[in-house]
């Protein structure tokens, strides 16, 4: 928790305690005088920068609760704040509390006003603090303060008046259920009187008819009086009250107990009875702020700054918790590539020291290459003749009258030879072959393709060639619309139907005689296939 300075201020003068940690570490009390106010103003000019709260015990403190019609928003603002300041209209220094909802079927809200109705008891104070620069957190009436005080003592009671010995009187403070009440701070300094115990009964038993008449409680109701003792010097008050009423549960906290429970050293009891309260403002500062915004600016002016400066410090640590994962990985890596390069090192060096044993080698690495790029293209460019023969088998399928007697298959530049293409080969000179020209464009590269003869016959026949002319002609065009066949030619037909050859033969033949109906096809594949 950062550190803040904690003041509270009496008719009487004012205590300074500093907070740091979770705890009051010092305390000084100064004088309602001239003399105190130069020290108080000395003391500011050596506290740093720290945001300052202020808590006013004094006999001019107002307190009202009110049931409003439940609403949001500005609506609720205007009304509140118009509400104040019909109860308030000379002071600056109030406050409103919405304690929760009413239950009854209209569920108004249930609100505590409050203010201190004499500004001018705080105003050299905190014109000293304003001055040294130092940022209002809030001002706080005392009994707003000590509505922690139940929870951190433990007290259980019901119906419970808390009493403290101040320098301006008894300070008289009423709770139900854990909730405040009323508070009342009796004038002078009576209780250092002879007969104290007198003193503190009668003080007793005014709240109670006070409070009776309020209708907050009833004389019959059971009350717990809590005494808290700071100087072990209320042992007998507290057997007297408890003798004297017997109605009463009176409960007297000691020194030692009550710096125990709100976690105080026992030394800073003995500088003022306000460092019970102003370690309850530092634990925990309540709702009911009476500082108006002028006086708090700089304090939300102060808490923008350490916004910014928590959120640079997170935005930092975060980059140097990525900066050093980062180096983290870097250093990995490098380690990583250090370790590569020393098995790549020890793996070259072994395997040198293996191929020293080796035999020499009957060829170079260099025709090793070569060769095996030559295998790898002639790998490539093999063909088989399962293409064309699945394509002839598909062919088939349809015409089972056609019987395949022969297949020829060639992959080269030329196609393969029908056994017609010679047939005028003797009388035909061979072409010289050609001469070199620079002159001339260069011969483009010949082009591999597959190409195909197919001999077979048609069975059975019985002498009707214009039928089996068609069945040829058929299985020609099956073949043909294969994506694959660029090209298919009838090299022969059981009958040459050419019509430039003449006709011979004898009508006198017999019918029965049918022969055969013999042909052959050429299929030539596209390139690349």
């Amino acid at each position: 928790m950062a550190n803040k300075l904690l003041i509270g201020i009496s008719a009487q003068g004012a205590t300074v305690a500093r907070w740091r940690g979770n705890r009051l570490v010092e305390c000084e009390a100064f004088d309602n005088d001239e003399a105190g106010h130069a020290a108080f103003r000395e003391y500011l000019a050596a506290c740093d920068y720290m945001p300052a709260s202020l808590m006013v015990d004094a006999v001019e403190e107002d307190y009202r609760f009110e049931t409003l019609p439940h609403a949001f928003g500005s609506d609720r603002t205007q009304m509140v704040n118009r509400k104040l300041r019909q109860h308030y209209r000379n002071t600056p220094y109030l406050t409103s509390w919405l304690l929760g909802r009413d239950t009854s079927k209209r569920r108004d809200d249930r609100y505590l006003f409050s203010a201190l109705t004499n500004p001018e008891l705080i105003d050299d104070w905190l014109k000293a603090v304003l001055a040294r620069g130092l940022p209002v957190a809030g001002i706080y009436l005392l009994p707003m303060v000590s509505a922690a005080l139940p929870q951190k003592l433990d007290i259980k009671a019901g119906n419970l008046l808390v009493v403290g010995q101040h320098s301006g009187g008894l300070r008289l403070t009423f709770f139900r259920d854990r909730q405040f009440r009323l508070s009342r701070l009796t004038r002078g300094d009576s209780a250092r009187g002879s007969d104290r115990a007198r003193y503190f009964g009668e003080e007793v038993s005014n709240t109670r008819l006070y409070l009776h008449a309020l209708r907050t409680m009833t004389l019959d109701e059971q009350l717990t009086v809590l005494l808290l003792d700071r100087r072990d010097d209320l042992i007998d008050v507290a057997a007297a009250i408890a003798r004297d009423n017997p109605s009463l549960d009176c409960v007297r906290i000691g020194r030692r107990e009550l710096a125990s429970r709100l976690g105080l050293a026992e030394s800073l009891l003995d500088v003022s009875p306000y460092v019970v309260y102003l370690q309850l403002l530092g634990s925990r500062a309540p709702q009911s702020n009476l500082a108006p915004a002028s006086v708090t600016l700089g304090h939300k002016r102060h808490q923008a700054r350490r916004g910014i400066y928590a959120a640079s410090a997170a935005i930092a640590l975060g980059a140097l918790v990525w900066t050093g994962a980062n180096l983290l990985k870097t250093w990995e890596l490098n380690g990583d590539e250090q370790l590569a390069q020393r098995e790549t090192a020890q793996l070259s060096a072994q395997y040198l020291q293996i191929t020293r044993q080796f035999p020499a080698a009957p060829a170079s690495a260099e025709n090793l290459q070569r060769t095996v790029e030559i295998a790898q293209k002639l790998r490539d460019g093999a063909r088989t003749p399962f293409g064309m023969m699945s394509v002839v088998s598909r062919a088939l399928e349809p015409s089972p009258n056609i019987v395949i007697r022969e297949f020829g298959w060639k992959y080269g530049t030329d196609e393969i030879e029908t056994g017609t293409q010679r047939s005028q080969s003797t009388e035909a000179a061979v072409p010289a072959p050609p001469t070199f020209d620079p002159r001339l464009p260069a011969t483009p590269a010949l082009v591999r393709k597959q190409s195909g003869l197919i001999e077979g016959e048609v069975r059975p026949f019985r002498g009707n060639y214009r039928e089996a002319i068609e069945l040829i002609n058929a299985f020609a065009g099956r073949i043909e619309k294969d994506p694959s066949v660029a090209e298919v030619r009838v090299v022969k037909l059981p009958l040459d139907v050419n019509p430039t050859l003449q006709l011979s033969g004898n009508t006198l033949d017999s019918p029965q005689q049918t022969g055969t109906a013999d042909f052959k096809l050429l299929v030539v594949f596209r390139p690349n296939v």
